[in-house]
Order: structure tokens, then C-alpha cells, then sequence
């Protein structure tokens, strides 16, 4: 993601517990999808598809959200 991948893990951290609207420790699918939303090229609402392959792509144990260490990974990426 833009400008973290140089970022200290609790500079990273704390961009995550923003992203976390709901304080569960994860970012959900909804959560995700508006996150999305303000890096694509023209600010739409992604599909269901589009989230869904992107959240697939980051949550590396497969429990269908992405913890704060898959965040880190996926933003040093």
C-alpha cells in the first residue's frame, strides 16, 4: 500500500487498528472493501469479486479476514 512499505511494523500497526472499523483485531471483507475504494483509479466501489480476490491474496491462513500480521506482509509487498 502507498507509503507504508517503508514504515516502521507500529507505524504499520496503527494504520491497521484505523482500518479495523470495528475493533474485531481483523479487517472483514466490508471493511476491506471500503479501504479499496480509495485506491481504485476512480474512487468506485469495487465488486464483490474484486474484494473477494484481494482479501484471498492477503489472508495467508485462509480464515476469510486478514489479522495485522498479513497486513504488515501484504504492505511490504
Amino acid at each position: 500500500m502507498v507509503g507504508l512499505k517503508a514504515k516502521p511494523f507500529d507505524d504499520v500497526r496503527k494504520v491497521f487498528t484505523v482500518l479495523d472499523a470495528d475493533n474485531s483485531g481483523f479487517i472483514e471483507e466490508e471493511e476491506l472493501k471500503y479501504v479499496l475504494k480509495g485506491f481504485a483509479k476512480d474512487g468506485r466501489d469495487l465488486t464483490d469479486k474484486e474484494t473477494q480476490k484481494f482479501l484471498k491474496a492477503a489472508d495467508k491462513d485462509g480464515d476469510g479476514k486478514i489479522g495485522v500480521d498479513e497486513f504488515a506482509a501484504l504492505v511490504k509487498e
